[in-house]
């Protein structure tokens, strides 16, 4: 996410890195639970919930996780919501989360913004003054078994109809991020996974507007991010530090 670089701290580090294991975490049970409702919760008929367990477990995804959104999707139906946050410094927020109980998520989302200073938005739709949605999808590795390489990367990018694709290594491995228009994230995702196996693709939000915080700030608006990502129904996180 935007900004993190600038904290060396070791135990930032440490918390930055557990965040986004929790995260990661709750968007396979999310994705899970949509697969569920598709087609069913039998992995030996319905292929793409099989794909998504084979997934997490390649990222380590612990099988209590995977059994428990499992139990959870053939139980229970869940909804999907998001909500704005203007935290200290000016920073907008933007959550997603998926959950049986919305009041209860909103409650502990309203919760950890009030003990770090920040506000939920009323109303709707004023990420669109700071974020562009764009189809992203995540590519992992080559087909034909070659190392992945953006210069390659930028004729199928062009053959599929993506606006853009970068290289990125913020993570336990490097790997092709993909940018399209939101309405054409399928079909380039298809033409994209002839080549590339993709782990992951979804309609998500990209800055357009930034802010710059103070080192206080900074820390403040850091602690806040890894307390929500901590929240157990929260999916994803877009933030617009610079």
């Amino acid at each position: 996410m935007a900004g993190h670089s600038k904290w060396q701290n070791v135990k930032h580090v440490k918390a930055e890195k557990d965040r986004q294991k929790n995260l990661m975490c709750n968007k396979y049970a999310f994705l899970i639970g949509l697969a569920v409702r598709e087609g069913g919760v039998d992995p030996k008929i319905n292929s793409k919930l099989a794909s998504l367990l084979e997934q997490a477990k390649k990222n380590n995804v612990p099988s209590s996780t995977l059994e428990n959104a499992l139990k959870r999707s053939a139980n229970k139906k869940t909804k999907c919501g998001s909500v704005e946050i203007l935290s200290p410094g000016g920073c907008f927020i933007l959550l997603e989360f998926e959950t049986d109980n919305i009041s209860q998520a909103r409650h502990e989302i309203k919760n950890a913004c009030k003990k770090y200073g920040a506000n939920v938005l009323s109303g709707e739709g004023r990420w669109r003054a700071v974020y562009e949605q764009k189809g992203i999808i995540k590519a992992v590795k080559q087909k034909n078994g070659e190392p992945l390489d953006v210069e390659k990367a930028l004729d199928v990018a062009i053959e599929a109809g993506a606006e853009e694709v970068q290289s990125k290594d913020d993570e336990a491995s490097p790997y092709l991020e993909f940018l399209c228009a939101p309405g054409d994230l399928h079909p380039v995702k298809k033409a994209i996974e002839q080549q590339y196996e993709v782990e992951d693709g979804y309609v998500g939000y990209l800055p357009i507007v930034t802010v710059e915080l103070d080192k206080e700030t900074s820390t403040v608006v850091y602690n806040f991010l890894e307390e929500l990502g901590n929240l157990p129904d929260v999916v994803r996180i877009y933030e617009n530090v610079k």
